[in-house]
């Protein structure tokens, strides 16, 4: 139900959207989204986005979407009077991670015979489209059941033009965040799921093994 309000609403206002920064004054995460409260120039508020770390205190900034009177999450069992639905989050610190001029690292500890390297896909982008690889790396973030899909970050200390993290989406069990796993997937690039969830590089169907 959320899942579908949220992408109901965001199909019907688009992307063009006003920009709002804000501090984070809580965060709940519950059935794959984040509830933060907020303050923006001295008004607090309530806002809904898919699910992502925020830290008490910190700014961000986001898309406002539509805002939604008399809102019931079934997952937290709360009804909001007023919630506003957002995405594209952004925070210093995010903004500021793996800057350009950052050296390219193509090499990684965890490739095997039969696996490409987070870096070389990258690279080489157009070349695999379409196309099944295997990656080996650490399992860095996963999600479960975003947009019908479980999302399992990978990283293997390659790095091309400040690219380092991988992600793959699958119905398969996630693996625990940590481990090292080969993930083999189907290569699509320049994927948009729409309300800022643009991805030049993604694996779909992808299944895991650990190594």
């Amino acid at each position: 139900m959320m899942k579908r309000l949220l992408l109901t609403l965001l199909l019907t206002l688009g992307l063009h959207a006003a920009t709002h920064t804000a501090k984070v004054m809580e965060s709940i995460d519950s059935g794959g989204y984040s509830y933060i409260k907020v303050d923006e120039a001295g008004q607090s508020y309530w806002i809904a986005m898919t699910q992502r770390p925020v830290k008490k205190g910190e700014s961000i900034t986001y898309n406002e979407q539509g805002w939604m009177n008399q809102f019931h999450s079934k997952t937290l069992n709360r009804t909001f009077d007023k919630i506003l639905f957002a995405s594209d989050i952004a925070t210093p610190t995010t903004r500021q991670q793996q800057p350009a001029s950052e050296p390219d690292v193509l090499t990684s500890k965890f490739k095997q015979s039969g696996t490409i390297t987070i870096a070389e896909l990258f690279a080489h982008r157009e070349r695999y489209a379409g196309q099944k690889v295997r990656v080996r790396g650490e399992v860095t973030k996963t999600s479960a059941q975003i947009m019908k899909r479980n999302w399992v970050h990978l990283q293997d200390g390659s790095r091309y033009k400040g690219q380092d993290d991988l992600v793959f989406t699958s119905s398969e069990k996630m693996p625990p965040e940590g481990s090292v796993i080969t993930a083999e997937g189907r290569v699509v690039i320049d994927k948009d799921f729409g309300y800022g969830y643009f991805y030049p590089v993604i694996v779909e169907g992808s299944t895991f093994s650990a190594q």
